[in-house]
């Protein structure tokens, strides 16, 4: 089998599509946002085994809608899912345990440093790679379909 290095790759930041950053989708479609966001919660939840109630769930959706409109408005919220999926199984942080605001500006926060840091380097970042694998693991399981 062969093996990728992809942190090696270089990327033209300048062909980025901005229509699936944060901010576009707030300012063209928040309503969509603010359900994603839902989701996103929700399933941060039931991944923690906890069962808040749906005005719980309402409530965290619009505080993290806000803070990704805020702070995070460059990230895509496939990098946002991809963070806090990170977060959630990341035990060493201390932070995994509980949905709530300063969790998930944790787990953003370390996400984007990360990410910044990379694009300054001109090289692929961590979600970028983990697309990349996806990519690569849906094409080989597709070869090996055809091969029966």
């Amino acid at each position: 089998m062969q093996e990728i290095q992809p942190t090696n790759v270089k990327i033209d930041f300048k062909m980025i599509d901005k229509s699936s950053q944060i901010w576009h989708r707030y300012k063209t479609n928040r309503k969509q946002l603010n359900l994603d966001c839902i989701d996103l919660i929700s399933k941060c939840y039931l991944e923690l085994g906890q069962k808040p109630t749906p005005e719980n769930i309402a409530l965290m959706g619009t505080l993290l809608l806000d803070d990704l409109a805020v702070n995070y408005g460059r990230l895509e919220l496939d990098e946002v899912k991809y963070a806090f999926s990170k977060g959630i199984r990341d035990g060493e942080e201390g932070t995994s345990c509980f949905i709530n605001v300063r969790t998930w500006n944790v787990w953003l926060t370390k996400y984007k440093k990360a990410a910044q840091l990379k694009r300054q380097q001109n090289l692929i970042t961590e979600y970028q790679q983990y697309k990349e694998t996806q990519k690569q693991i849906g094409y080989t399981i597709n070869q090996a379909k055809r091969l029966k």
